[in-house]
């Protein structure tokens, strides 16, 4: 409820979608109670003005149905309305009450079958819609269940086969009629009316029924709660978050059922258009104490003020733009979108299914990496995880012609309680039949494909892999996988090597492969004069992806030209890093949130740094400045410099460190690359050009991030490795959980 137009002293377009954002939420939609209702064309327009100037997220609005307004909510849907709302019991406002099932058939025959009907019902009003449901074959949504008696009566509709899907809000999970007496006087005054103990019981007992969670939002302000008559509803938006992360540190829920029912399934219902670039960062491991007002919303007070709770959200972005971040709201007005139901009239494509992730009564919490924090902060030993948008993350948006409330919306109940294993929506069946959902995902595209350069990659491309190298990340904290059983990979490095060959070996043993390992060519067949052409194309005899360094440039290009198996550039001379710049790209959207908007600057050896290379070319597929810093002789080749210019990216280059530390929201060092100097004299000269020191971070943004490929040669000093702003050993981290989305994608099970 934005309460806007007509009731802005207690929340507006601007407060209510700030309050979403603080709740990790991208999308609302709007119910139709304001003053005046949006009930008609005039109305809608005039809502839809306001939130277009106001909004800092994403929206979409329901129209009301009234006594007598069937034609003109018809006339809404070409306007992008989302969805009907029927208010059948305790209507907010008289004119959106229906008592009349005359009434109740005319929009059942009116409304579009594209769009769904949302309808508020209790109790016996309840088993009458859902029957109406059942008398014209068309997909409702209940919303807000409290009771035993209707969460029954759904599952037994489901189960009968009605397209009924139902949501729940968090304080009819969280709060219960005791509750009442523990509240000022008319603070617990809500609709539907908070229910006894076994009420709740049987909510949580019946999990796997409720396809959405939804926030309830019904901000009045405390002093009208207060008063002799008190007006019913809670805020929630800024709450529920917090509240379901509680159940999953718990281990009454886990994180696919918060996925599935604040995102899979919602998009699913009401056929919501994706959100490209769009995820929240979640702290899991965040204990805190709701206050007794969020800081968002203007009404000024929550029912859960003192509840402790484990779980918040740490940044929000929104189409690529950063729109929150550790409780600062980012957003400006007018950064939300009116989405638009983007499905026709169904014909005789299947339809989506909802996602229904099985009871986990004894799930474990997930565990994540360590944190970045802000200088300021203060907070160190955090743990975050992305809540990525699963469909985002490779798996198409529902079909157009097919959405999911118009035919077989329920699935059959399930004969068994046993949780199902994770899988990542990005992680396709085998045997997946032509039209599925994963078939023509980028990623599978990408099976048996040549990894050899960062000019193969696009930025949807970037997406789909970062999003499964999160859910690989969560996949394998939760134990050990298998998907690449069977299968091997060759790793040859005729280069020196840490971090790189080992981060590719336990990517693969992660995953369930094994590993045939060169690394020293003297030892290989190649020191009796055999061609590395041949050397390669013998070992990719005994594996299934070869992973190759050498010093050459452009040596693994050459050799791929003659493999019939996917090969992987693990650097090439001075050439290329291309699974480098992969993880460095990764390492920046998880520190800070987003790659669009930010100040890279590269400082070191941009001349031999085949990782700058690299970065400096695939940041260009995003919104950034590159600030070059170098010493004399050591310069980006003019070649990159030029490439990166050609692509409208803004390029200044410097010699001193102190020239770009204040602006750059990233620093990227590089060490001298001794090892492609001729003249060590000349390596001598230049090997301690510059050095990060805690007194260079003291000019340096609160929250920028210091990155370095490793390994280090002095040009950070250690006391720097305890600012949290130096994140280069979790972007060694990263950089495993990447590879492994890559080797994933490259032999075909993306």
């Amino acid at each position: 409820h934005t309460r806007g137009p007509g009731g802005s002293h207690k929340e507006d377009w601007t407060s209510a979608t700030a309050a979403a954002l603080s709740g990790g939420v991208t999308m609302v939609c709007a119910m139709p109670n304001t003053d005046p209702a949006v009930v008609d064309l005039a109305s809608m327009q005039a809502t839809q003005n306001i939130a277009a100037m106001k909004a800092l997220c994403d929206y979409g609005l329901y129209v009301g149905a009234t006594m007598s307004n069937v034609s003109a909510a018809k006339k809404c849907c070409d306007n992008g309305a989302v969805a009907l709302c029927m208010e059948l019991d305790h209507a907010t406002t008289d004119e959106l009450q229906i008592d009349d099932l005359t009434v109740w058939m005319a929009h059942f025959e009116a409304w579009p079958s594209k769009l769904p009907i949302v309808v508020r019902a209790e109790s016996k009003t309840l088993a009458a819609v859902l029957m109406m449901a059942m008398m014209y074959d068309r997909a409702i949504h209940v919303c807000a269940l409290s009771r035993r008696e209707e969460i029954m009566v759904v599952r037994e509709a489901k189960r009968r086969g009605a397209k009924v899907t139902c949501g729940v809000a968090p304080h009819h999970l969280f709060l219960t009629d005791a509750h009442v007496a523990t509240l000022p006087k008319g603070m617990a005054d809500v609709r539907p009316r908070l229910a006894t103990d076994k009420d709740v019981e049987a909510l949580w007992e019946n999990m796997d029924i409720i396809d959405v969670f939804s926030s309830h939002h019904a901000p009045h302000t405390k002093e009208e709660k207060q008063s002799a008559t008190p007006p019913p509803g809670f805020p929630g938006l800024e709450t529920m978050l917090p509240l379901l992360l509680t159940a999953v540190s718990e281990g009454r829920l886990s994180l696919d059922d918060v996925v599935a029912r604040l995102h899979t399934n919602p998009r699913r219902i009401f056929g919501l258009p994706e959100q490209p670039d769009t995820y929240v960062v979640l702290d899991l491991d965040r204990a805190w104490e709701l206050p007794d007002a969020m800081p968002q919303s203007k009404c000024g007070w929550t029912p859960f003020a003192g509840r402790k709770v484990v779980g918040s959200v740490s940044r929000v972005v929104l189409r690529g733009e950063l729109a929150f971040l550790d409780g600062q709201v980012l957003a400006d007005p007018g950064m939300g979108s009116e989405v638009r139901c983007l499905v026709e009239e169904p014909d005789s494509t299947p339809s989506s299914q909802i996602v229904r992730p099985a009871p986990s009564p004894s799930q474990k919490r997930v565990s994540m990496r360590e944190p970045r924090t802000s200088l300021a902060s203060g907070s160190l030993g955090e743990r975050r995880t992305s809540l990525t948008q699963a469909d985002e993350a490779g798996r198409p948006p529902p079909s157009p012609r097919a959405p999911a409330y118009v035919d077989r919306v329920a699935l059959p109940q399930r004969t068994s309680s046993a949780r199902a294993p994770f899988k990542s929506p990005l992680l396709g069946e085998p045997s997946a039949a032509p039209g599925s959902l994963h078939a023509g995902a980028v990623l599978s595209d990408f099976k048996g494909q040549h990894v050899l350069s960062v000019k193969q990659f696009d930025r949807h491309f970037l997406h789909q892999l970062f999003n499964l190298a999160h859910d690989l990340r969560v996949f394998t904290s939760r134990g050990p996988v298998d998907i690449l059983k069977g299968m091997a990979m060759a790793s040859i490095f005729y280069e020196p090597s840490t971090r790189t060959s080992c981060s590719f070996t336990s990517a693969m043993q992660r995953l369930g492969g094994t590993v045939v390992s060169v690394n020293d060519q003297s030892t290989s067949s190649v020191a009796k004069g055999e061609t590395l052409e041949d050397f390669i194309r013998v070992m990719e005899r005994y594996a299934d992806v070869v992973v190759l360094r050498h010093p050459e440039k452009g040596s693994v290009r050459r050799v791929s030209t003659k493999m019939k198996k996917p090969i992987i550039n693990a650097g090439d001379g001075a050439g290329e890093h291309p699974t480098q710049a992969l993880l460095d790209v990764y390492t920046i959207r998880e520190e800070i949130g987003t790659v669009n908007g930010l100040t890279i600057a590269l400082v070191g050896d941009l001349k031999n740094g085949r990782t700058v290379h690299s970065l400096a070319e695939i940041v260009t597929l995003y919104d950034v400045k590159l600030k070059l810093v170098a010493p004399k002789g050591l310069e980006m080749p003019a070649e990159i410099v030029a490439l990166v210019k050609s692509r409208g990216v803004s390029v200044t280059e410097h010699d001193n460190v102190d020239d770009v530390i204040a602006d750059a929201d990233v620093v990227y060092v590089t060490r001298v690359q001794r090892e492609r100097f001729d003249d060590p004299a000349e390596y001598e000269k230049v090997k301690s050009s510059y050095q990060i020191t805690p007194e260079t971070l003291l000019k340096a943004k609160p929250n920028m991030i210091l990155m370095h490929p490793l390994p280090r040669t002095g040009e950070i000093a250690e006391e720097c490795d305890l600012d949290p702003r130096a994140v280069y050993f979790r972007q060694a981290e990263h950089g495993m959980y990447v590879r492994m989305a890559l080797l994933v994608a490259v032999l075909g099970k993306a």
